[in-house]
């Protein structure tokens, strides 16, 4: 009898397809992203921009686009997984000028990949995306695009085909997270209108894993993902080597285990102080961003921003039994104490 052997996850399934329909892409790759950057630089939340991928395509932009995301992808392959009732409480943070662009300079990893299924793209559901960020040309500093690759359900060989996938840019300009949206969706075209609903989940993902509070754990651990360190080589010099397998990362499971047992009951006290009675009930969660560093040596614009993402709030709420956390061992991670 023949053992069941386990299907790779589709984001790896398509790392392979691509090995083997591009023989060599990944030598190949590697070799242009280091003569382009003897030539330019680019900053280091980037692994390698479009232009590198351009030789390998012949012309076209969608297979340079794939190439870009999953080269990047292939040295980390970091999936994350977020918690659904965390992922509904994103969903109904409302997003305000105040959450820069910047902070998207803080996704750990040169791409990732999102789980996120039955989102509805206009080719159909997608079980995830990958996402990265693309620098500009005239400012190497400054980001121009947010990269969107759907996996969309398909015919996992005919992936590297022109119309397979979706391939999506978010363009990066004005000052804010919301100003690029409204950018991006400017015009009233029906396929763009349609797409937004799949872009908002991504964007609001991303955002919470951007978060100096975020709640990132492996294997029930807490943990965060870190970008891969070059290794010298005798032959080669610096090389980065790709992980054998993927990585799963979980967003916030111990928060939407809290949001879910903080439901309202229908619990009504009073307030001793106003003498009315207090509904429970749960305030809205928000996007907070704080200034550090010192406030009397640096102007406001100079101090770092980092954004927060602050959960409703419960109030009034019978919480029940305490939750009890789960510790399991973690392997190649970087552990936080």
């Amino acid at each position: 009898m023949q053992a069941n052997v386990a299907r790779p996850h589709s984001a790896r399934a398509m790392l392979e397809i691509m090995g083997r329909q591009l023989p060599n892409v990944w030598t190949t790759h590697e070799m242009l992203r280091s003569t382009g950057r003897l030539r330019a630089q680019w900053p280091d939340w980037c692994y390698a921009p479009l232009a590198v991928a351009e030789p390998l395509c012949g012309g076209r932009p969608d297979l340079a686009f794939k190439i870009t995301a999953l080269a990047s992808w292939r040295l980390t392959q970091g999936i994350y997984r977020v918690d659904q009732t965390l992922l509904n409480a994103l969903l109904d943070t409302p997003l305000d000028d105040d959450v820069t662009i910047d902070v998207l300079m803080r996704m750990p990893e040169w791409c990732i990949y999102l789980e996120l299924p039955n989102i509805l793209t206009p080719r159909g559901p997608a079980r995830g995306v990958w996402v990265f960020i693309e620098p500009s040309h005239l400012h190497s500093d400054r980001p121009v695009f947010l990269g969107l690759l759907f996996d969309t359900e398909r015919d996992i060989a005919r992936s590297l085909e022109d119309g397979a996938m979706y391939p999506f840019c978010v363009r990066l300009g004005g000052e804010s997270i919301a100003q690029a949206l409204a950018q991006t969706f400017r015009t009233a075209a029906s396929e763009l209108e349609s797409f937004k609903a799949a872009v908002t989940p991504v964007i609001s993902v991303l955002l919470y894993l951007c978060a100096q509070n975020a709640e990132i754990t492996c294997n029930g651990v807490d943990a965060y993902p870190v970008r891969p360190v070059p290794v010298h080589t005798r032959r080669r010099g610096l090389r980065i080597f790709p992980p054998p397998a993927p990585t799963v990362w979980s967003l916030g499971y111990r928060l939407g285990a809290a949001l879910r047992a903080s439901q309202p009951r229908n619990r009504e006290d009073h307030d001793p102080g106003i003498g009315r009675r207090i509904v429970a009930h749960i305030r809205r969660a928000h996007w907070h961003t704080i200034l550090s560093g010192p406030r009397k040596d640096l102007p406001p614009e100079a101090r770092q921003r980092e954004l927060r993402w602050m959960p409703p709030v419960a109030v009034n709420l019978d919480l029940g039994a305490e939750l009890i956390a789960t510790v399991r061992p973690v392997n190649n991670t970087v552990s936080i104490e």
